[in-house]
């Protein structure tokens, strides 16, 4: 059985700067990337585990009309 492993999910406000954390806790990176990525509703969000910034996941591009 594998260890848990504890990451942090860093929201980013419009102009770079960390205004909240969310902690995870997941079996593995790949895990950590896939709940990182639902966080990410009106702001960036950065995943880290300890000093190693695991991904980065920046807001969707808005839809453009024809």
């Amino acid at each position: 059985m594998g260890s848990i492993k504890h990451y942090r999910a860093f929201q980013i406000d419009p102009d770079g700067r960390v205004f909240g954390c969310i902690n995870l806790v997941c079996d593995d990176d790949e895990q950590a990337k896939r709940e990182a990525a639902t966080l990410v509703l009106n702001q960036r969000i950065e995943l880290w585990r300890l000093d190693r910034l695991i991904a980065q996941f920046d807001l969707p591009q808005p839809v453009a009309c024809q």
